[in-house]
């Protein structure tokens, strides 16, 4: 189940930063400030993720998590309204439901600040605590991205 599940991660972030390199020559603003923010996280999550998968080189795993949480604490402010032309992935619907984006954001903060306070010996663990971190950010991607941005 590890294994299944450290592959799956790979693969939607090596699909996610791999979608994301020609929009953001188009970006600017606040836009190209949310697509590098969420790039950041995606490379830190294919990083996290291989040291799992490795079972080794785990000590990094805190800084790539401080470098998700950065992220995250930021996120409902790289969202100002009427955000969504070309080339952003954000739907309208993030407007209409800022309570739930927000919270949704909460939730990235909250479960990337205890991946990167873990210790690092235990890889059972953390392995639990980045699903935790990976099911955050797809509980907001699946409602709040469009499908051609992944």
């Amino acid at each position: 189940m590890r294994r299944a599940l450290s592959l799956a991660a790979a693969a939607l972030v090596s699909t996610s930063v791999a979608c994301r390199v020609g929009a953001h020559e188009q970006a600017t603003g606040v836009v190209k400030e949310r697509m590098d923010a969420m790039e950041l996280m995606a490379k830190a999550m294919k990083a996290i993720t291989a040291r799992i998968k490795e079972k080794r080189g785990l000590d990094p795993i805190a800084g790539d998590a401080r470098a998700i949480h950065a992220a995250a604490t930021r996120m409902p402010s790289l969202f100002p309204p009427g955000t969504t032309d070309h080339p952003s992935g954000a739907k309208p619907v993030i407007w209409r439901n800022w309570p739930d984006f927000e919270g949704k954001a909460r939730a990235l903060v909250t479960e990337s600040a205890k991946l990167a306070e873990m210790e690092s010996r235990d890889a059972k663990a953390l392995a639990a605590q980045v699903r935790r971190v990976s099911d955050a950010c797809s509980s907001c991607h699946e409602l709040y991205r469009t499908k051609d941005h992944h």
